[in-house]
């Protein structure tokens, strides 16, 4: 039983990054993560990371871009977010930000649109880069299945970044 109990603990510890889908985002740069937010579960999950890069470095989306395929992340297209958008993203007045699912129009009002609200913690111009992910998302009308995106929030300056995927159902 004790031997049991500790090969579960060993398993738990060496793959709680594997656990989560996008979990090597938790390994990049660790030291520099501000906040993160990360439900996962057995029928879906969202993972919400923020980084700050120290004064004498910049997040480069190019080196982003390399840990990103990686992991099976590929780069699909990118479109600028205003400061003024940013900011205006919000839901019951914390700050979010809105990843579309199935098409890249974040701040569309369309009833069939479907988006998942996030934290946001970077709140100046910035660039939302999607990636196609392996992960599959589920329509629990229709029964269809997409690969998912995963989203990299680059602030202008690179001094901040967040990471966003969300998964499942």
């Amino acid at each position: 039983m004790k031997k049991l109990l500790i090969l579960l603990i060993g398993l738990n510890i060496i793959s709680c990054s594997r656990l989560t889908y996008s979990g090597f985002w938790l390994r990049y740069k660790s030291d520099q993560i501000t906040e993160q937010k990360n439900d996962q579960g057995p029928w879906g999950g969202t993972l919400a990371i923020n980084w700050k890069a120290k004064p004498d470095e910049q997040f480069k989306i190019a080196q982003l871009k390399k840990i990103a395929e990686k992991n099976d992340w590929k780069l699909i297209d990118s479109i600028p977010i205003k400061r003024t958008e940013i900011k205006n993203m919000t839901e019951l007045n914390q700050p979010i930000i809105r990843v579309p699912l199935k098409n890249f129009e974040p701040n569309s009002k369309n009833a069939d649109y479907k988006s998942q609200p996030l934290p946001r913690w970077i709140n100046i111009d910035s660039k939302l880069y999607r990636f196609k992910t392996n992960r599959l998302i589920f329509d629990s009308r229709t029964d269809d299945s997409t690969n998912e995106n995963g989203f990299i929030l680059l602030s202008e300056n690179g001094m901040e970044m967040s990471v966003y995927q969300v998964w499942g159902e």
